[in-house]
């Protein structure tokens, strides 16, 4: 499979970066072992780069350029993401092959999801400019009441291998869409199409510093970005062990967290099925992607 693999920097302020202390990880294709190249390797300084620079995007022209903006004027970079993703769909689902090793058919099928899932939440995003303000009925006309959405802040979004754009777009299209400003930890197993991800955003011209891009380790970088007083909010998929160390590291500001980790997901089986789909369909989605899914069928219900 002929691709070649771009070497970037971190993706900071709409920028890239070099991280501050220089460090770099291999980056190793699990078909062959080969190493195919390297991701930078963000570390705590680098963190505080890109927090100042989400907090800058959302107090930029008092928020109108990106927190306090209508809902259609996010939708347009959305829209215009996911145009640029299916646009490279080709390349990027090679990339996610070779970086986290799952067949390019599912790649392919994993990328065409990242440009819908980006359509899905600019439609979100418009939708929001018709809720705003809705009133609350209240037994005393005395009182007015209303619901005004506001987006949370910056958002700390931490993701794992095993679908690697696809499940840091689940985190960053809902993010932006809000309205939030928000600074993406991708797993350093897998980190190449995020990197692209950013190098997509700044094509569109996203504001500088509305996603920040920082790939490296887990102690270096996600631990760091977890435990910082200026994140509103951590979303993390990934094991039970470091969602754990994540809930404690947020509990510390009572910053509020949401956490995908690891369980056992039954595929319940009732007396009138047909029992030869039920086999088929349970090794199916067992197997899909050598079971590596959190929402993989090991586990059975039986009537």
């Amino acid at each position: 499979m002929a691709v070649q693999v771009p070497s970037r920097q971190l993706f900071i302020d709409g920028e890239w970066r070099e991280p501050i202390l220089k460090k770099r990880l291999p980056i190793i294709n699990p078909a062959t072992e080969e190493i195919i190249g390297n991701i930078p390797a963000a570390t705590a300084e680098d963190v505080e780069l890109a927090v100042a620079a989400a907090r800058r995007a959302l107090s930029r022209n008092k928020g109108k350029d990106w927190a306090t903006a209508p809902g259609a004027v996010r939708a347009k970079y959305l829209r215009a993401i996911a145009a640029k993703v299916t646009e490279r769909k080709t390349e990027l689902a090679k990339l996610e092959a070779i970086d986290c090793g799952k067949p390019l058919d599912e790649a392919v099928w994993d990328i065409e999801d990242v440009a819908g899932c980006f359509e899905y939440y600019a439609d979100l995003a418009e939708g929001l400019d018709a809720k705003q303000k809705a009133p609350v009925s209240l037994p005393m006309e005395t009182f007015k009441s209303y619901v005004l959405k506001e987006p949370i802040g910056v958002v700390g979004l931490i993701t794992p291998w095993n679908y690697p754009l696809l499940m840091a777009t689940w985190k960053v299209a809902p993010s932006l869409a809000a309205g939030c400003a928000a600074i993406l930890k991708p797993s350093e197993l897998a980190s190449i199409t995020c990197l692209e991800l950013a190098e997509v955003c700044r094509e569109v011209g996203l504001p500088p510093g509305v996603l920040n891009i920082l790939t490296g380790l887990g102690p270096e970088a996600g631990a760091p970005l977890a435990s910082h007083p200026d994140v509103d909010k951590i979303a993390f998929t990934g094991s039970s062990a470091t969602g754990s160390k994540i809930m404690a590291a947020a509990a510390q500001m009572v910053k509020p967290v949401s956490l995908e980790l690891g369980g056992k997901s039954p595929i319940i089986v009732f007396e009138d099925v047909d029992l030869d789909k039920a086999a088929e369909w349970t090794a199916f989605g067992c197997f899909w992607t050598n079971g590596q899914i959190c929402s993989a069928t090991s586990r059975l219900i039986v009537h």
